[in-house]
């Protein structure tokens, strides 16, 4: 009678991560132990695995085992947002609420700085210099409505003011505003994500995304090995010859530089997929609606069910526009089903034998919102990944949010003559150098994202974002979301667990 093998259950850690992601692939096509494969494995014989499974017969399953963290510095709000629009990653991002954002640090778009630089720089400083002055009175203000309670500290009470006060004064960060965040992803999302922002209409994004690739082939920054290094070139320093050479052999036979995922990354080159159907779809949008004004519509339109053809096309055309996707609707439904199929067509003839359909594609059955909300909140929400969210190009055409806090603090002159100042700027800019004055354009600014999201993601945006620590801004929007499914399908968010807003209330919440 044979003995069942003991159970082994451990965690791995160490290994660069093409290494890692070979071993975990073995399983599948060995009966060792993964001891066994790791000790056999080099980076050499990892990439030549990767060379033949993945990229050559297009086995993308053994590069999501290849798990890399990458961190983005000085990077723009307005390119945060489309490195962060990938849905099988982890995000952590500098916060507009606990952070004061220094003036100095914003992007400076070389299309811009080579006609108008001294017209962007003081209008981008003029934003800042009134953030500033309202931040500081805003918090006086604050204390003055809102008088410490006695079961608080006082270091407390005033990261509450700061961070209440930060709520409403980031209306007026422009997108060019310089932020850090962190991303940790596998290997396989990290090639759709670069090829995504090689195709980008801004040139700091397709830059970035060039960056991200060479990071990925270069030695990770360890802080461990760079520790472990100036040890043993210490030790080294003041070691005899014979010593010297047994060190030397340490650091040789030791992997001190690690690599993110060299053989997996190296070949991901723009997306021709996207690049040529954003091309169809915008063509198709402007024969469609041939410049017809936009509908004005509610801040959150819920948009009820029909046909999933309807939906498709209407869903590719909202994002080559800033349409409201039922004004789309409306004129798709106008299409003859041959138009329809015939754009549908388009899409299918341009896609390669390893791309995967747009994001449009996922549709069917779902809860569709088509939302209006300033940057600010669609910064927050975005967070939402596992919603599919269909972004429209970044304007000014929607108007802005005027924050509520600085009306009650009788503050909004100086922020409304902010704003203007930045509209006369953005006007002049624009008209030279195109898409690349988005970086103006401060976060109150409104823009559209269509949110399509089963009933499971709706009880958690809705409960997540309802409670007091959340901003009021999106707050009140996910409060739209249940209200308007609540009017329609009672009986599916009988059970939701949403928080009416109510600022005075709230304020010392978290």
């Amino acid at each position: 009678m044979s003995s069942q093998a003991a159970r082994d259950i451990f965690a791995i850690a160490g290994l660069p991560p093409e290494v890692l992601a070979v071993a975990m692939a073995k399983y599948s096509r060995s009966k060792e132990s993964i001891r066994t494969t790791m000790a056999e494995l080099t980076e050499e014989k990892s990439a030549e695995f990767h060379e033949k499974w993945v990229l050559g017969y297009g086995d993308a399953s053994v590069a999501d085992m290849a798990i890399i963290a990458i961190a983005c510095e000085n990077v723009s709000i307005l390119a945060s947002k489309s490195i962060e629009d990938n849905r099988l990653a982890a995000y952590q991002e500098k916060s507009t609420r606990y952070v004061e954002f220094d003036a100095t640090r914003y992007h400076r778009p070389p299309a811009i700085m080579a006609k108008h630089a001294e017209l962007y720089e003081r209008t981008v400083d003029d934003l800042f210099s009134t953030y500033r002055s309202l931040l500081e009175k805003l918090i006086q203000y604050m204390q003055k409505r809102f008088p410490k309670p006695a079961d608080i500290t006082d270091r407390a009470y005033e990261t509450k003011l700061k961070a209440r006060s930060l709520d409403a004064v980031r209306y007026l960060l422009p997108t060019a505003t310089l932020t850090n965040f962190g991303m940790i992803m596998s290997a396989r999302s990290l090639r759709h994500a670069i090829a995504k922002l090689m195709v980008s209409p801004y040139q700091e994004i397709r830059e970035i995304g060039e960056e991200i690739k060479q990071a990925s082939l270069a030695p990770a920054h360890n802080p461990r090995s760079e520790k472990l290094k100036t040890s043993l070139q210490s030790l080294r320093d003041s070691a005899n010859l014979e010593q010297q050479i047994t060190i030397d052999q340490i650091i040789e036979g030791t992997s001190l530089d690690i690599k993110g995922a060299p053989t997996l990354i190296k070949h991901t080159d723009p997306s021709e997929y996207l690049i040529k159907t954003n091309e169809k779809l915008n063509e198709l949008a402007v024969k469609i609606f041939g410049g017809a004004p936009v509908n004005p519509t509610p801040r959150v339109d819920y948009i009820e069910p029909h046909s999933y053809e309807d939906e498709l096309v209407t869903t590719l055309l909202y994002g080559a526009t800033n349409y409201p996707y039922r004004q789309i609707l409306e004129k798709v439904r106008q299409l003859s089903d041959q138009k329809k199929e015939t754009i549908i067509d388009a899409m299918a003839e341009c896609r390669g034998q390893y791309d995967q359909p747009r994001r449009e594609y996922e549709i069917g059955g779902q809860l569709i919102f088509d939302v209006l909300m300033d940057y600010g909140a669609f910064r927050d929400l975005q967070r939402h990944r596992i919603c599919t969210q269909i972004n429209q190009p970044l304007t000014i055409d929607h108007g802005y949010e005027t924050p509520f806090e600085l009306v009650d603090a009788k503050l909004t002159n100086p922020f409304n003559e902010a704003i203007s100042r930045f509209r006369d700027a953005y006007g002049i800019i624009r008209r030279d150098v195109g898409i690349e004055a988005g970086y103006l354009i401060p976060l109150a600014f409104k823009k559209r994202t269509l949110y399509k999201m089963d009933l499971r993601e709706l009880y958690h945006m809705v409960e997540l974002r309802s409670k007091p620590g959340g901003h009021m801004s999106y707050r009140n929007i996910v409060l739209d979301m249940y209200n308007l499914v609540k009017k329609q399908h009672p009986m599916l968010v009988k059970h939701l667990r949403v928080v009416i807003p109510n600022y005075d209330e709230d304020f010392f919440k978290r």
